[in-house]
């Protein structure tokens, strides 16, 4: 047991000390899968290019930005967008040329050869966008143009990844109207052959249409999103400042716990009761308006169904319906309060238990923060491992049009190495040098690394479940509290965790691992069939499978939750504690669904208070309600930034620290009902409990120790 026990007083129940290495065969697993993860990962880094996804390539396989010469030419342009329809275009490019730019063009441009004279052709020879290193004075501009040495025509472009795209009105009427620049030139290619051409780069790169007619679809985006940054850099203290405030609040609200709990559980309760009621009378009273109308007057199952569900409010048999459907909620509702009141006094004891818990280790609200580090270099690791993966096993392709005749020796999806493409074919049109991603073979390193991300991840919760856990079960397995509890509990469960228990922790995290993978190759299927074999058969069957293996996934975690504590307490392996947590749970059921829905109002009531009023002062303070700090309030463009940005970032601090209460008071229930079912009160087996759980259920021990 932890903490000092008297040779006279309870024989040890806490967790144990002697315990041994649980789930060995487990743990040498994770190791091993964690060694094929480097493996992997150094495969990545070591063969793959992530600057060929990071940096647009041209179509002479030049990097824009990086290769030598290129350094100041970080833009993509593209020829002849309207030819661009593949969704990898990002990737794989278009069979159009592309040359690296400085800059994106800032007007419309149509070149027409036929219609100019030498002087003006000379004139307009300036403003071509060619490839690199093509004689412009000594050709013509007939031939520069037909032979895709120079851009046929462009259009006012902005840079969205590096790659120019065009920003058009987007208006319908105009899809149809050939480009024309400021002279009215035109050139044989429509705005939407044009914006067809590159939906799917502006929605891979984020783009949207906007709503206003007088701007640019893809402008406004941009210029939206500058403005959102902007606002967040100058109201970084007042952000910062609030979650300083939630942190305070929430550290505040689990203090308090212990005294309001009870109080607001029997609220809360009333207040329901009470809406009920009044949604009963307003229903009585729409019943008895409508009775009198007889149009009104039938019964919303005797009409023809229809999709306008406002019609049958003007049924008054609908509003009996609601009536008899709140009547019945309102008789089980009041009926299970009246005889689960004894239940609902205890989930509210355990709850104020799990406060003082809380409060007694107060460094339990700030290890979570080790875990989540965990789980970021986890994350990253993955992040950086994908990159790689994607950019290692490819090769320079040759993307050819069938038209072409030129360069010969090059033929579709042939290798060539962009050095020597250079120097021989450059000047052919119709034929571009570009990188495509890896085989098959990449397809199983991205599985294995995804199965990584999942595992590692659930590994890292797991371990701050288990460690709560013991650190909350040494608390209340201490005889005399808080005089007898053990120094530095958090740690020594750390120390527990890490010396014992990792092959436990790798052998649930590995359940729910293995769940999530099933789970994200089924959305990807999913996927595939609405693309090329979608019916409603299929959608049914889908949709059931992951209907099933979410709620299979939520039954897991709440398994290994529970087995986790019953490690802590007792030092056992994965299957014997899940299969002692289970039967302790079936054998409570009714305190497990109260205690369970008890906590949940109760975290939903702190999270739903603190998250509202920190949205609410902080549009208090922004609107000016703070006068004396109306001279260092910044000006923004959207003043509701800030206030989504805390809102969010409040739930999620909220989650943190309330995830840790939640740990408290459910290692406080289990130690509970194993309290409950080894102890007597004797002098040998007394309670461990607090007098008020053991006045609740009319217990108390025979002899104080």
């Amino acid at each position: 047991m932890s903490g000092k026990v008297s040779p006279s007083g309870p024989r040890p129940m806490g967790p144990v000390k002697n315990r041994s290495c649980t789930d060995i065969i487990c743990l040498l697993l994770f190791l091993f899968f964690l060694g094929g993860w480097g493996i992997v990962g150094y495969f990545a880094f070591t063969t793959g290019h992530p600057e060929q996804l990071i940096y647009p390539t041209d179509s002479n396989g030049n990097l824009c930005g990086r290769t030598q010469g290129y350094e100041n030419k970080t833009k993509l342009f593209f020829f002849d967008l309207s030819r661009c329809a593949s969704p990898t275009v990002v990737l794989t490019g278009c069979p159009t040329p592309q040359v690296c730019v400085e800059k994106c063009p800032a007007e419309t441009f149509v070149p027409i050869p036929e219609l100019l004279s030498s002087d003006a052709e000379a004139e307009i020879k300036k403003k071509l966008i060619c490839h690199d290193g093509t004689d412009v004075e000594g050709s013509s501009l007939s031939d520069l143009i037909i032979g895709e040495k120079c851009a046929p025509y462009y259009v006012r472009m902005v840079s969205i990844g590096n790659r120019c795209v065009p920003s058009l009105p987007y208006n319908v009427n105009e899809k149809n109207e050939l480009i024309a620049d400021a002279n009215n030139n035109k050139a044989n290619v429509t705005y939407g052959d044009l914006m067809s051409g590159t939906q799917k780069l502006a929605s891979i790169l984020g783009a949207k249409d906007s709503d206003d007619p007088d701007a640019t679809w893809l402008t406004t985006t941009i210029l939206t999103a500058a403005r959102v940054c902007k606002d967040l850099m100058e109201s970084w203290w007042i952000i910062l400042s609030a979650f300083v405030i939630v942190m305070i609040t929430c550290l505040l609200w689990i203090f308090i716990m212990r005294f309001i709990t009870g109080t607001m559980v029997w609220i809360s309760v009333v207040v329901f009761l009470g809406l009920l009621v009044f949604s009963f009378y307003y229903s009585y009273m729409q019943y008895q308006m409508l009775k009198k109308i007889p149009e009104s007057n039938l019964s919303p199952f005797a009409v023809q169904f229809t999709t306008n569900f406002s019609y049958y409010l003007e049924l008054s048999g609908t509003w009996m319906f609601f009536m008899v459907v709140i009547a019945v909620v309102f008789v089980i509702f009041l009926l299970m309060m009246i005889f689960l009141r004894n239940r609902i006094n205890l989930a509210v004891a355990l709850i104020a238990h799990g406060s003082k818990a809380v409060a007694a280790i107060p460094m339990s609200l700030l290890f979570p923060i080790i875990p989540y580090m965990l789980q970021l270099a986890f994350a990253a690791y993955f992040v950086a491992v994908t990159v790689g993966i994607s950019s290692s096993g490819g090769a320079y392709k040759i993307l050819r049009d069938n038209s072409t005749t030129c360069c010969p020796v090059y033929y579709n999806n042939s290798i060539c190495l962009p050095e020597v493409f250079r120097e021989t074919c450059r000047s052919c049109p119709g034929v571009e040098c570009k990188f495509f991603p890896g085989d098959n073979l990449i397809y199983g390193l991205h599985a294995y690394n995804l199965f990584g991300f999942f595992w590692s991840m659930c590994f890292a919760t797991s371990l701050a479940e288990l460690v709560l856990a013991g650190a909350f079960a040494s608390w209340y397995w201490t005889f005399r509290k808080p005089k007898d509890v053990p120094l530095f509990p958090l740690w020594t469960s750390f120390y527990r965790a890490i010396r014992y228990h990792l092959g436990t922790l790798a052998f649930g995290s590995l359940l729910i691992a293995i769940i999530q993978f099933v789970r994200a190759m089924l959305e990807w299927l999913d996927r595939k069939l609405k693309k090329y074999h979608d019916n409603w058969i299929s959608r049914c069957l889908i949709c059931c499978c992951k209907c099933c293996l979410w709620m299979l996934e939520k039954f897991m975690r709440f398994i290994n939750r529970n087995a986790y504590i019953i490690t802590a307490i007792r030092g056992t392996n994965f299957f014997s504690s899940a299969r002692e947590a289970v039967s302790l749970i079936m054998r409570n059921l009714a305190r497990v669904w109260v205690l369970d829905k008890v906590t949940d109002l109760m975290l939903l009531i702190g999270r739903l208070v603190i998250c509202i009023g920190i949205g609410i002062l902080s549009n208090y303070v922004l609107t000016g309600g703070v006068p004396q700090l109306n001279s260092e309030l910044p000006q923004l463009s959207y003043q509701i930034v800030p206030i989504v940005v805390i809102v969010i970032g409040s739930y999620f601090i909220t989650g943190a620290f309330f995830g840790v209460y939640a740990m408290a008071v459910d290692t406080m229930f289990l130690s509970f009902l194993i309290d409950c079912e080894n102890n007597d009160g004797s002098e040998d087996r007394p309670y461990y409990m607090s007098k008020d759980l053991m006045e609740i259920l009319g217990k108390r021990n025979m002899k104080a120790v």
